[in-house]
């Protein structure tokens, strides 16, 4: 029987690792960072693929898509917003553009996974799902920020580990790759399931969890000036700063 309240994902990992006291805001206390224009791109260019790969097997529709799953909040004027929705543009011109030559064929999309580590119930939602040819398997993740590092290993990726064993755990996927795509730079980046750390992924998954349940909520101040509660939070040093 999987364990009822007592759930970790990698959303709430990822968080307590920038700040413990940002996970209890925002999982304890409710609290909600305010959109960006970045993280308002985001969402639009995910509703729009998953839109997409449901519905339709023709990239000229693409930007369509795009048009109707647009958000448009979280900017600070028409001008800006627009600057923002031609970057988007940009990178679905760029996507449909690849979708011509795609071999796979799209299995699901925000399939979700579930399996139980140690008294934890370990839960994650996977953008895309893909069946090669061959018969084997892809788990796409989209990634449709700039701030990124092409050069890691994503080997390393706490979150493309995760997403590896849950596929072979509680899908039963066991030949396969996890693939990051990142659609502002129209480039992917590839790894087998086996090239992951499954015991170093879950411990910190475990320890993290522990920490949680303890209550140990220690503010990483280093983290305040990406924070989107940086300006009230009575922790942050960005705050004084900026005095």
């Amino acid at each position: 029987m999987l364990s009822e309240g007592h759930e970790l994902n990698y959303s709430k990992i990822k968080t307590y690792q920038a700040c413990p006291l940002l996970y209890k805001y925002k999982y304890l206390e409710d609290k909600r960072e305010r959109l960006t224009p970045a993280s308002s791109l985001g969402v639009s260019i995910h509703h729009t693929l998953e839109a997409y790969h449901a519905n339709s097997n023709d990239p000229s529709e693409l930007l369509a898509y795009y048009d109707d799953c647009w958000l448009g909040a979280g900017y600070s004027s028409a001008g800006e917003q627009m600057e923002w929705y031609l970057k988007g543009k940009k990178m679905m011109e760029d996507y449909a553009e690849a979708e011509y030559q795609r071999k796979t064929t799209v299995d699901s999309t925000e399939r979700e996974f579930i399996f139980e580590e140690r008294g934890w119930t370990i839960r994650g939602k996977i953008d895309r799902v893909d069946k090669h040819p061959d018969g084997s398997w892809e788990i796409v993740d989209y990634k449709t920020g700039v701030d990124v590092d092409l050069t890691l290993p994503i080997t390393e990726s706490l979150q493309l580990g995760i997403y590896s064993i849950g596929a072979r755990r509680a899908w039963n996927l066991q030949k396969g790759i996890v693939t990051y795509y990142f659609t502002a730079f129209n480039q992917t980046q590839s790894a087998p399931f086996e090239a992951f750390d499954e015991k170093r992924i879950l411990d910190t998954f475990v320890e993290i969890g522990q920490k949680i349940e303890a209550e140990a909520f220690t503010p990483n101040t280093q983290y305040c000036a990406h924070c989107g509660f940086k300006d009230w939070c009575a922790s942050s040093s960005f705050k004084e700063e900026t005095l």
